[in-house]
């Protein structure tokens, strides 16, 4: 092979790595969307809920909901930096 088709090759599998990670961002943001609308759905459930087990359990659902889009964010920010 010719060396401008060596590095038209090589061109598109580094295109390939760019693109699969343009992806995986854009999936991070939309799964990080949803949790935050419901996180909002749930506090708003929370505030209404009068029952002390459903608000127990609504809260631990909350804290749950909290911690893994905070985990999510981290990790788009670590996919952004690279």
């Amino acid at each position: 092979m010719k060396i401008p088709k060596l590095l038209k090759r090589v061109q598109e599998y580094v295109d390939a790595d760019k693109l699969k990670q343009c992806k995986r961002k854009d999936c991070m943001k939309e799964v990080l969307q949803k949790l935050k609308k419901q996180q909002r759905a749930l506090k708003d459930k929370l505030g209404k809920e009068k029952n002390e087990k459903e608000h127990k359990r609504i809260q631990k659902a909350l804290d749950i909901i909290y911690l893994q889009r905070k985990k999510g964010l981290k990790a788009l920010k670590k996919l952004q930096k690279s």
